[in-house]
């Protein structure tokens, strides 16, 4: 039999539907399927004792179902990253991370990335192609049947979000689906760089998610350095965007996150900057001290600095937390995802 080619994961219910109506199969019999597939955690079709076998044939030859063998599995204490090989072509990786006893995943929405931000490792090599909706799924069930049940899910693995806005919403519509993972959409954190239109298309249509925005500098010209691939939109564009943002979800705050390089954008200088940015939005400042990057130039700020400068960010107003960065070690944290080596 030759191997079907259209993954599962990228079937909406009413996809499905359509499909069994086309075999004649009543509306519930997608209930049941989809029960089998995202809660239940299938590696096979054939696994779906509650269908004939007729049917579990049918959805055989034509989808692929179940979670990856992984190339490479990372582990760590509290951290897993796994390599997965596309079906469709590329190598992404994505991490399960347990922190307050709750598991995170953290998915890729592209293969590499074409921000080119200076301090991360995922846009080393460019972008190859974006992630469909299903291989974002996938990731987050391989990762489940590797680890257990997974609480969180943060975009924050290779690729910009925003780039690939349709495939991510609609991966982001199949969590929260109650006949699908029925995750919490607050319990989702959608990560951008910038993207100034998608955050207004975002606020006003996206699902009810956490909005995270990459910032990492309160001054144009060292943010343009730091993040040439934003460089289009201008800070107080990107700021009208977050608070519209906002406005729009009854004053949800935007988490802004904020990778601190020694030397380059830790200076106190910097710091009150960042208070006459953000205080007057609905905000939560996350500083991220530097996670080692090989081909990166950058050291993280000693500790002491990493606790002065968010003490003058609170001293400013803000509401300021320090990242607990985890699987350094093995490449997995914040800004270290990348394609192989």
């Amino acid at each position: 039999m030759t191997q079907p080619e259209a993954l599962f994961y990228d079937l909406s219910h009413d996809d499905l539907v359509a499909w069994l109506a086309e075999r004649d199969e009543p509306r519930y019999r997608a209930d049941q399927v989809f029960e089998w597939a995202y809660r239940q955690n299938v590696a096979s079709f054939e696994e779906m004792t509650n269908l004939a076998m007729d049917l579990r044939s049918a959805l055989a030859e034509d989808f692929i179902v179940g979670p990856l063998e992984p190339v490479e599995v990372s582990e760590t204490e509290g951290a897993v990253k796994l390599l997965l090989e596309m079906l469709a072509g590329g190598q992404v990786e994505c991490v399960a991370m347990e922190m307050h006893g709750y598991r995170t995943a953290c998915l890729s929405s592209q293969v590499g990335c074409a921000v080119g931000c200076a301090f991360c490792a995922s846009t080393i090599g460019g972008c190859e192609r974006d992630l469909s909706a299903g291989e974002m799924l996938l990731q987050l069930i391989t990762l489940r049947a590797r680890v257990g049940a997974i609480r969180n899910v943060v975009f924050m693995g290779m690729g910009e979000a925003f780039y690939n806005y349709e495939a991510v919403v609609a991966s982001i519509e199949r969590m929260i689906d109650r006949r699908a993972l029925a995750m919490s959409p607050r319990h989702i954190t959608v990560s951008t760089a910038g993207v100034v239109p998608m955050i207004h298309r975002y606020a006003t249509e996206g699902p009810p998610t956490e909005l995270a925005v990459s910032l990492n500098a309160a001054d144009q010209e060292l943010r343009d350095w730091l993040m040439p691939g934003m460089a289009r939109w201008d800070l107080a564009d990107l700021m009208m965007a977050c608070r519209a943002f906002s406005d729009a979800r009854d004053g949800q705050a935007v988490t802004f996150a904020y990778v601190l390089l020694e030397g380059v954008n830790d200076r106190f200088e910097d710091a009150d900057k960042l208070v006459k940015l953000l205080r007057p939005l609905a905000h939560h400042l996350n500083l991220i001290p530097f996670n080692e990057v090989p081909e990166r130039p950058f050291r993280a700020p000693d500790p002491r600095r990493v606790a002065a400068f968010a003490h003058r960010c609170e001293q400013g107003g803000l509401n300021v937390s320090i990242r607990e960065s985890k699987g350094q070690g093995i490449h997995a944290a914040c800004g270290q995802l990348r394609r192989p080596r």
